[in-house]
């Protein structure tokens, strides 16, 4: 009995040896290595071909968007979608006329569960680019693409990712993918895998200086050609063992990428241009070889994004001789002047979009490219995917499918605390405006809708009562609502300034730009006339352009002539944009704003004819109702009211709390009165209890273009 129970242990602790070894650690015995290896992608010159029922190949064009697991309240690496949501969102991206999804990374279990259920029960599926990507620390912390395990993550992920699509692991933790039991074999609808996401330069770089790293590869199914740099030898070694786990162990190929963009496209540009932008490395898909061995297939695949409408301009003389007839007769009226058109050209293999987009934030972030509709994002997305379709690319996939509430983007990331979880939308920030799908917190019963209709104002709303008028205020996640009426306001003839007091460290009791009198010191001054006229002031101290940039747009050190605390002065609220060309050498070229303080007449309700998602205010028959983004009142975090404390003092942006506003409202019938200020209560909200959908009118555009494709 003793060396029964023996034994029984024995093989208990072996299977469990053997069961961890292959689902946790992806352990295998090929048994039949010259089994033949099947594709069900494969390319062929510059196009994309997808294996028939017949057996036969056939042309397929990638209409594609990204995915992921974004929802309010919930970081996106903590997977909080669940398999319905997943389900939901596959059911309209395919009623859109879409036909693939990306997954940057290795998502959650459910995700995959959700892609099997969706496509086992409709006649058309959606077919799945699975993204493979690195943590940020390992890209941005290591030297080289080898330091800090950064290579040697890439290749155990590589065998994981191969796992995860047939439904054969097991990851139980994880800190930048998702985990789960991965019982769900996706990989008949799996296109192929994308390699990395955004490559931090200076990986790049110190890659390719490092003397002691391999400046070429020779494996079976990629090596090197001459002339590759040392990082395109390691991404040629990822791609290669990537395919030979898959080839080996399931005898069965997909195609694969890397993801490039421009900042590192092949081409080299002059040297001040290349500086200014930060293009001192060139990765060159070309420099990569398949070998006849690979029956799948290799194409190129780009991040896309605007960097210079002139950047034909400040191609280096050398490339340009290079290049030769390449370069003549772009279209270079086309979306991205041209580059679409280069791109196609000059590579010899499929070249697809592998992440585009447009947002419809407030603000944005590029010269003379003004924040878009929903309208305009749709437009702009259909113009893409016909210029690429034009230039020859085989698919586009649109960044992304739903806004995501925790991007932060580089000209408003300093001005919000980022260290909480994602529970309000900052509609300053243009990385939140990306989807095609927004969320709103609550159950779909908005605060306001900035539409000329005042029914949803109540008595409960009033705030300040004066003779000229009433004024009303709510706010949500998004907005602060103010809703000001008076039986003699005529919208089109009178002006009407809202004065606004946040914090207690700053302001003015007079402004001198409207020659305005207040009994507390103000730091905002709204101002409304006609529907072209109007805007929020700052009072110069609480200008945080000013503070933050003012040797960027003045060549001026802010703090060598440090505003007044209660100066009267105020000031338009302005936003930096990046420069779009670089300064001839030994001269300054300051950096270029806007006045994103200017407020945008019009429609703000969905359901409107005349709906613009970008409107500000628009007016009812005797008021007229606004709206304003959190952070253009210089809060940090609307859900724990902090607002941006005195820059002076803390040489920067530091935060305090607040519990309440002061707000009043005239017509400047009365400037010889010092206007009197009320209280309105202010209280946070700690997290989501319930959010709803809603799909941005440029999901529909999109939909109308591609049911014709």
């Amino acid at each position: 009995m003793k060396r029964f129970i023996i034994a029984a242990c024995a093989v208990v602790v072996l299977f469990g040896i053997l069961y961890y070894a292959v689902y946790f650690e992806g352990f295998y015995l090929d048994l039949d290595p010259d089994a033949p290896v099947t594709a069900e992608f494969r390319t062929e010159g510059k196009e994309i071909l997808r294996r028939t029922e017949t057996g036969e190949y056939e042309e397929f064009a990638i209409r594609g968007v990204d995915v992921y697991s974004a929802i309010p309240g919930y970081p996106t690496l903590e997977f909080a979608a669940e398999t319905e949501d997943y389900l939901r969102w596959m059911e309209q991206i395919g009623e859109m006329g879409a036909n693939t999804i990306r997954a940057l990374n290795i998502m959650d279990d459910e995700f995959y569960e959700a892609l099997y259920r969706y496509n086992t029960s409709h006649e058309e599926p959606l077919y799945l680019l699975q993204g493979l990507q690195i943590s940020d620390e390992s890209n941005y912390g290591a030297e080289d693409i080898y330091a800090s395990g950064l290579l040697d993550q890439f290749l155990r992920n590589s065998k994981k990712v191969v796992d995860v699509i047939h439904g054969k692991t097991i990851i139980p933790l994880s800190d930048f993918t998702g985990t789960g039991n991965y019982r769900w074999d996706v990989s008949s609808w799996v296109i192929g895998y994308l390699i990395g996401h955004e490559w931090d330069s200076g990986v790049i770089a110190f890659t390719n200086n490092s003397t002691q790293r391999p400046d070429s590869y020779e494996g079976i199914y990629f090596s090197t050609a001459e002339g590759a740099s040392r990082f395109e030898a390691a991404i040629a070694r990822v791609m290669d063992q990537l395919i030979h786990y898959e080839s080996s162990k399931y005898k069965t190929q997909r195609l694969v990428s890397f993801i490039n963009d421009p900042a590192n496209d092949p081409f080299s540009y002059e040297e001040l241009y290349a500086t200014r932008f930060l293009k001192y490395n060139q990765i060159d898909a070309e420099n990569i070889r398949p070998t006849e061995a690979l029956e799948s297939g290799y194409f190129a695949s780009y991040r896309l994004y605007y960097f210079s409408p002139d950047f034909l301009e400040y191609m280096s003389q050398e490339q340009k001789t290079e290049l030769g007839d390449i370069l003549t007769g772009l279209n270079t009226g086309a979306m991205y002047n041209g580059y679409l058109d280069l791109l196609s050209r000059y590579h010899t293999m499929p070249v697809v979009a592998a992440g585009y987009g447009f947002s419809t934030a407030r603000a944005a972030i590029y010269e003379d490219k003004a924040p878009l509709t929903e309208e305009e994002q749709g437009e702009s997305l259909v113009r893409v995917w016909q210029d690429a379709t034009e230039a020859g690319w085989a698919g586009v996939l649109i960044s992304t499918w739903q806004d995501s509430w925790e991007r932060r983007t580089w000209n408003t990331s300093y001005a919000t605390f980022d260290l909480k979880d994602p529970v309000w939308q900052d509609m300053q920030t243009e990385g939140q405006g990306y989807g095609l799908l927004e969320f709103q917190l609550g159950n779909g019963e908005e605060v306001c809708r900035v539409d000329g209709d005042a029914s949803e104002w109540t008595e409960e709303n009033v705030v300040a009562v004066t003779d000229e008028g009433t004024l009303s205020m709510r706010y949500d996640e998004k907005y602060i609502y103010f809703y000001f009426q008076g039986p003699d306001y005529d919208p089109n003839t009178d002006t009407l300034y809202i004065p606004i007091d946040t914090t207690p460290k700053s302001g003015s009791t007079y402004c001198l730009n409207y020659d305005l009198t207040f009994d507390r010191a103000c730091d905002f001054v709204l101002y409304i006339r006609g529907k072209n006229n109007s805007r929020i002031m700052v009072q110069e101290r609480y200008e945080i352009l000013w503070a933050m940039h003012a040797y960027e747009t003045d060549r001026t050190d802010p703090y060598d002539d440090v505003r007044d605390m209660d100066s009267p002065l105020f000031k338009t609220v302005r936003l930096m944009l990046q420069q779009a060309d670089p300064a001839p050498l030994g001269t300054w070229s300051d950096a270029e704003v806007y006045e994103t303080g200017k407020l945008r007449y019009g429609n703000g309700n969905p359901e409107a004819l005349d709906y613009d998602s970008l409107a500000d205010y628009c007016f009812t028959q005797n008021g007229v109702e606004i709206r304003i983004p959190w952070q253009l009142l210089n809060f940090s975090s609307p859900a724990e009211m902090t607002i941006h404390d005195d820059y002076y003092e803390n040489y920067g942006v530091e935060y305090i709390h607040i519990d309440e506003l002061f707000v009043g409202a005239t017509l400047g019938e009365h400037r010889d009165r010092r206007m009197i200020l009320e209280s309105f209560p202010l209280q946070g909200w700690d997290g989501v209890s319930e959010y709803t959908e809603r799909l941005k009118d440029s999901y529909y555009i999109v939909q109308e273009y591609w049911a014709t494709q």
